[in-house]
């Protein structure tokens, strides 16, 4: 069963869900990246967050990103006609350890770092369960309706200019919980200075083949596939 819990993506540029189904899957991905994933840590930060990137490649998460709850979803809480995932999944590992470092992005949009359909989706979900305590997300509800704010394009992300915003929400989600946000939603990481309290989270970008708009411009997009053809050396 597939429950809205709060939000309104039409009106708020979000909307957060909780499913069963999608609850299973993150038990399974969890347990993975326990068992299979983290207890490979070392001291050696480079290593680890290589680690947690290749958790975005098991099987496990790519079955949740794909389950046909999520297609169901995308179609009548967004309006996507044609589904295509236009990104790879990307983790995001936010801890005050040496791994995280306590990074945080600041303010931003995701749709520069897109360029694909103005009707795309962000899907995000976590590994564990997020409180007001915790790590986590923090969105500025009816932000997407102003379009693209004033910002930078950096190597991280879209960069507003503009850093103290009113207004905004603290995302509280049980794990597996998907929040489906607008391109256009401004959000940030929310960090805490607590080295035992860590957060993992996952995201995956979707977009509209049938949209006129990313029609006219041929389809184009940010992803592309690149390949390090020396890493057999290291």
């Amino acid at each position: 069963m597939i429950q809205i819990r709060s939000g309104d993506f039409e009106k708020l540029g979000y909307v957060i869900v909780h499913g069963e189904a999608f609850a299973r899957q993150m038990e399974v991905i969890r347990d993975a990246f326990i068992d299979d994933f983290q207890c490979k840590f070392t001291d050696n930060v480079a290593r680890n967050r290589r680690i947690i990137k290749l958790l975005a490649e098991h099987i496990s998460v790519k079955q949740f990103f794909c389950h046909p709850a999520l297609n169901h979803l995308l179609k009548e809480q967004v309006g996507i006609g044609e589904i295509v995932q236009t990104g790879p999944v990307v983790t995001h590992y936010t801890s005050a350890d040496l791994t995280g470092n306590n990074y945080g992005l600041p303010y931003h949009q995701d749709w520069p770092s897109m360029g694909t359909s103005t009707r795309g989706v962000i899907v995000w979900t976590s590994l564990r369960d997020i409180d007001s305590e915790a790590p986590g997300l923090r969105l500025i509800p009816g932000s997407q309706k102003n379009g693209l704010w004033p910002g930078t394009q950096t190597e991280s992300g879209y960069v507003l200019d503009q850093q103290d915003i009113d207004g905004f929400k603290d995302v509280e989600v049980a794990a597996g919980d998907l929040v489906l946000m607008s391109p256009y939603l401004v959000h940030k990481t929310k960090t805490v200075d607590l080295p035992t309290e860590w957060k993992l989270s996952l995201s995956c970008r979707y977009d509209d083949f049938s949209c006129d708009q990313w029609n006219g411009r041929d389809f184009v997009g940010a992803y592309g596939v690149s390949v390090d053809r020396s890493a057999y050396l290291r």
